[in-house]
């Protein structure tokens, strides 16, 4: 009896095993939810080896080595250069890199399902202007042969395959990435007239006869119209072109936040315009792998041929007369080496050469390097919606982040046990050093839930299909042209020789952390290296 009423045995037998039942829910719940808060996992080099370079904790100097030309960091820049040598016929060099694996924002990882990006995933049809890259690529079979007017012929598996790319905009999925729909007649019209106008900067030409905006940079017209839009962020521009349709800006944003990490009130007019009009190729497609532009990265380091060295760290650049001499931290053995050269090619940020140089030219304060996050998600299933079917590239309107990539859509095979994708997200802000302390600051917890409260938009179901997730953090992610700074002095300063035996190499030298800039960073590298003899 409780409060005065009778409860039968048969009712008494029943009311607790539902209490059972419905503990035995909660508990499975529980389960569910620390089994979700464990899932994730953070990948790559502890961060704190390159931080080490604030302090300079390092061992003394235990013994020391020669070699003619040193490469200080594995980017593509410096993996070119290497490439670059190689093919020169030069053989005494090395190269070192702090991290685990050389590449870059372009390394890759790998699960039992697939190769998937960590960072880089693609590479725009190059211009046919661009010889070096496109010899290259034909070296490795990417460009199987020119045509009879001359143009690459790529490689079928190198292409990205159909369907390409998909948006979701208003609770539905569009193919390709520029709105349509629910667009208003009005809105259209300014997208097509925007487009327009990159047609327009695409052809233009300055009184020097060279393109306004092409690639690399260099090769730029010093076309007054330059600095004047880099003075202006693509903000100020769109609105002094009447452009105010916010599925137009949505887009732009998104393609500047792609490319540079920052959006359009920090980046340069100029930039913004580069993104659409510097390629020049008819073809619309890109290149790219289930690694991304790993694939890449990894072909240029096959030129390596052993002289490379991971987890090496280089704190203390020593220049003189007739050498340079270079301290440099070994990890795995917990000591220091002297490395003496006759050229030093460092192909590092500015934000590292000041810790490296004894006087270095940079202002790095004048530097905007954007935050990054890429998660690769091991999901169950992952349901096409709307009647248009997963794509390589998947973007959803008005996120935080910038969609996910399929990393099996390069694949021939019909069918996959699991389904691999690849979550990216530019931190844009003012104060990139609090982006980036809280880049770190924050665990894999909160990690896992702001990439699956992103995801949920076009995907309410997720968390259902989540199996694995591992999360790659960018500090200095990439170099970003915010406004007035591809124009301004800091990054003149920078470009300067710092020594007459120490070579700059670096896409933060351009700008534009760009695969074509970082190969011809190495490509000009190399050649100053060959001039020494």
């Amino acid at each position: 009896m409780k409060n005065g009423v009778n409860i039968d045995p048969g009712r008494r037998r029943f009311l607790k095993q539902l209490g059972l039942l419905a503990l035995a829910a909660t508990f499975w719940t529980a389960c569910k939810q620390t089994a979700r808060r464990w899932v994730v996992r953070f990948s790559g080099a502890p961060a704190t080896l390159g931080h080490r370079l604030w302090v300079k904790d390092f061992p003394a100097v235990s013994r020391e080595e020669r070699v003619r030309f040193l490469i200080v960091g594995g980017g593509i820049s410096g993996l070119t250069t290497a490439m670059a040598l190689d093919k020169k016929g030069i053989q005494d060099f090395l190269l070192l890199d702090m991290d685990e694996q050389p590449g870059g924002n372009s390394r890759s990882g790998s699960n039992e399902h697939t190769a998937f990006p960590l960072g880089a995933h693609y590479l725009p049809i190059p211009n046919r202007e661009d010889e070096a890259l496109i010899q290259f690529l034909q070296m490795h079979g990417i460009v199987e042969r020119l045509d009879d007017r001359g143009n690459p012929v790529y490689h079928e598996r190198a292409l990205c395959a159909a369907p390409q790319a998909r948006l979701y905009i208003r609770e539905k999925w569009q193919e390709g990435l520029i709105p349509q729909y629910g667009v208003s007649a009005e809105n259209q019209a300014q997208i097509q007239a925007f487009f327009h106008k990159m047609g327009e900067f695409k052809a233009r030409r300055g009184a020097d006869g060279k393109y306004l905006f092409d690639i690399p940079l260099r090769k730029c017209s010093d076309d007054p119209s330059f600095r004047e839009l880099d003075q202006l962020s693509m903000a100020e521009w769109m609105q002094r072109q009447g452009f105010s349709a916010p599925e137009l800006l949505e887009h732009v944003r998104y393609c500047c936040l792609d490319d540079y990490g920052v959006g359009l009130e920090r980046v340069s007019a100029w930039a913004g315009i580069h993104y659409f009009a510097a390629r020049k190729s008819h073809q619309d497609n890109v290149l790219t792998w289930p690694e991304g532009n790993g694939y890449l990265a990894n072909l240029l380091a096959g030129h390596l041929k052993g002289r490379g060295r991971t987890q090496h760290l280089a704190y203390e650049v020593i220049p003189g007369a007739s050498e340079v001499a270079v301290k440099v931290f070994d990890a795995a053995k917990n000591e220091s080496v002297l490395i003496k050269a006759e050229k030093v090619v460092l192909a590092t940020p500015q934000y590292v050469n000041k810790h490296l140089l004894p006087k270095a030219n940079a202002q790095p304060e004048a530097f905007h390097y954007a935050p990054w996050l890429v998660a690769t998600l091991v999901l169950r299933e992952m349901p096409a919606g709307s009647g248009i079917p997963l794509c390589w590239d998947n973007v959803i309107h008005g996120a935080k982040g910038l969609g996910y990539i399929n990393a099996q859509h390069q694949s021939y095979a019909l069918q996959h046990a699991k389904q691999v994708i690849t979550y990216y997200c530019a931190f844009d802000g003012p104060d990139a050093l609090a982006l980036r302390r809280e880049l770190y600051t924050h665990d894999e917890a909160h990690w896992q839930e702001f990439v699956l409260s992103d995801l949920r938009q076009a995907h309410p179901n997720i968390d259902e299909w989540l199996e694995s997730m591992t999360i790659q953090r960018w500090g200095h992610g990439m170099i970003s042209p915010v406004k007035g700074f591809l124009s301004s002095p800091a990054l003149r300063a920078a470009r300067e020789s710092v020594h007459p035996r120490i070579i700059l190499a670096h896409t933060d030298l351009a700008g534009m952390s760009l695969f074509e800039e970082a190969f011809h960073q190495g490509i000009f590298a190399a050649d100053r290296c060959h001039d020494l003899h």
